[in-house]
């Protein structure tokens, strides 16, 4: 287990924020550039990345590293989302939209609508009521769609299921090595 560490260096700041460039340079996620500093400076991943976010960034950047969404902008982000899914779009496709191609405020986009409906899901219902009462009808986004592919991670029973026929398949071929195994001794 690692030791914790107090405090950073000028010399651990330099090699991470030009760790940082590199990946970036690479197109690289910032997490690999985390995890390398992580590996060489004997600290935690979360630590480094804290230290990129809280102390370094900022310093030069255009923008700030955190600027959290208004309530004005969440409601909008939730209208714009489901109005667009009302239409057939993605939720990808209209966050992509809304960032004019940025992808790095899609996934802002994207990562809010997503929280919103896990965390806020009578705002979500509001919003949803509130375009009901202007005539707009507007998909559930709690209900899936039958007629969408399922897109992500296969549902826990999926897993499950993969799981159980992977160990019998495992098993099955454990049997026939075996079995192979005593007919040429034989």
């Amino acid at each position: 287990m690692k030791e914790p560490q107090r405090g950073w260096s000028e010399q651990e700041d330099a090699a991470l924020l030009r760790a940082a460039d590199a990946a970036r340079k690479k197109h690289l996620p910032l997490k690999s550039a985390f995890d390398q500093i992580a590996d060489a400076l004997n600290r935690r991943p979360n630590s480094v990345r804290n230290r990129y976010y809280t102390q370094l960034k900022p310093i030069g950047a255009a923008e700030p590293s955190f600027c959290p969404f208004s309530e004005e902008e969440t409601d909008r982000l939730l209208r714009t989302v489901l109005l667009a899914q009302a239409d057939g779009r993605s939720v990808r496709a209209c966050t992509l939209e809304m960032a004019n191609g940025d992808t790095r405020r899609m996934l802002r986009y994207q990562n809010k609508y997503r929280a919103l409906l896990k965390a806020q899901p009578d705002r979500v219902m509001r919003i949803r009521s509130e375009l009901s009462a202007q005539g707009i009808s507007v998909p559930d986004p709690f209900v899936r769609d039958p007629n969408r592919p399922h897109v992500g991670r296969p549902p826990k029973q999926s897993r499950e299921l993969e799981h159980s026929i992977r160990a019998l398949l495992d098993n099955l071929y454990r049997s026939l090595i075996a079995l192979t195994q005593n007919e040429s001794a034989m």
